[in-house]
């Protein structure tokens, strides 16, 4: 993928728009920037899988979840088409080399991408749909104040399969 990250983006934007064809007009005409942007994050991701924490990717994932909701429109729902539409891509692209050891790396890889933008847009949709429970907490308060932690709390530690972290550091 590493070596071929222009073909796995479009490889990717064919099998997103063909499961789901109104996904096309969420993008504009020219899809360069926004392939490179895409591939950009995405290797970067594997990059950070090679080390020991991934705190900081997983806050820019988050934060990118709630932007694409804010700016883009993208829902929680839609995070599924990218999903598969990227696991897709890779075993178009891997050709021969696509084994179910892969398919289970990046099946894991897209869904932990996944999972933290799809947080990122829920918290955006709490925001901007201020909801009170009986306790009169405004329920995007709540997950705000909930994911500030403590002077007193042990750092996250982050884990990931080991098979993925091997995988991702040796074949990229």
């Amino acid at each position: 993928m590493a070596d071929r990250p222009e073909r796995l983006a479009e490889v990717f934007y064919a099998h997103l728009f063909e499961m789901a064809p109104w996904a096309r007009s969420m993008f504009g005409t020219d899809m360069t920037g926004q392939m490179q942007r895409m591939t950009a994050t995405l290797l970067a991701a594997v990059q950070q899988l090679t080390t020991s924490d991934t705190a900081d990717l997983e806050l820019v994932l988050h934060r990118m979840g709630a932007d694409h909701y804010v700016r883009h429109g993208v829902e929680p729902k839609h995070y599924l088409y990218i999903a598969h539409a990227l696991t897709r891509a890779v075993r178009d692209v891997a050709g021969w080399e696509y084994s179910g050891h892969l398919n289970s790396c990046w099946v894991w890889l897209s869904e932990w991408v996944c999972r933290h933008m799809i947080a990122g847009a829920r918290e955006a949709i709490a925001e901007q749909n201020p909801v009170e429970d009986d306790a009169g907490w405004r329920l995007g308060e709540r997950a705000t104040a909930a994911a500030i932690p403590s002077p007193r709390a042990e750092p996250a530690t982050h884990s990931r399969p080991r098979h993925a972290r091997r995988l991702f550091r040796n074949r990229g």
